[in-house]
């Protein structure tokens, strides 16, 4: 596999931003790949995967691009007050990965996932964006900060001026993302959490939402904390149900 980062200027930033990109670089594997497009935690940046996680190896021998874009500690939105993420990501990002790479640049050929917050933005953004992505998976995701709002700003002291005071059953909430949207356009989903993870209430509720609205999905909990132990582990999961959705084979 080759690595590079690229640094771009992010029209919706306003600002030069970077990603990093792993790709292969055998001839033998096919072209056009697909793109997983992995997101960071709260703490984290765009260099985090590659320097916690074995995710090169994990990918190798697969028509499959990783993505790993910056996205600050901007939750993955459009801030009320603020940097607009989302469009990074959805426009920028994906755009530039698009005209850049012979990738397959449409629905079925690319997913999103993240852990904590890149849980919580690739459910998200990929709920809100079911035309570009056919796969979604979340480790760990903050699914419920919006309905804890006094939590939420304790964790992230931006979380207000992003979101605003009131931001359960908004835009941004994945549970009112999910009940109003088509349910005959959700991506498959696939939802894991640790059993000692802080953040297992939001999963379960989350889980519980959607077996209420009939909505198909794979949720799982495994032994195991918020930390990358953790995530290095189950990210494998993450690329196979992948691997499944977008019809990857390996070479």
């Amino acid at each position: 596999m080759a690595f590079s980062t690229i640094n771009y200027f992010s029209k919706s930033l306003k600002k030069a931003s970077s990603f990093n990109i792993v790709f292969p670089d055998d001839a033998a594997i096919p072209r056009p790949w697909s793109v997983f497009y992995l997101l960071h935690g709260l703490s984290d940046d765009h260099t985090i995967w590659m320097r916690r996680t074995s995710i090169e190896r994990y990918v190798a021998g697969f028509p499959l691009v990783v993505v790993m874009p910056d996205g600050g500690r901007g939750w993955y939105a459009n801030a009320q007050a603020g940097d607009a993420y989302e469009d990074d990501l959805v426009n920028d990002v994906v755009g530039l990965v698009d005209r850049t790479f012979p990738v397959r640049a449409e629905r079925s050929g690319r997913a999103i996932g993240g852990l904590s917050m890149g849980g919580y933005g690739a459910v998200k953004v990929g709920l809100k964006h079911p035309e570009i992505f056919g796969s979604i998976n979340s480790h760990s995701g903050a699914l419920g900060m919006l309905h804890n709002i006094d939590e939420a700003k304790k964790l992230s002291p931006e979380f207000e001026r992003i979101f605003g005071a009131s931001p359960k059953d908004g835009p941004e909430d994945p549970f009112a993302i999910v009940t109003k949207m088509d349910h005959g356009k959700i991506p498959p989903m696939l939802i894991d959490c640790g059993t000692e993870d802080f953040l297992l209430a939001q999963n379960r509720g989350f889980h519980e939402h959607l077996e209420k609205l009939h909505i198909a999905h794979e949720y799982k909990e495994f032994s195991g904390g918020h930390n990358w132990e953790y995530w290095d582990l189950h990210v494998r999961e993450a690329i196979a149900f992948h691997v499944k959705n977008l019809g990857i084979k390996k070479s």
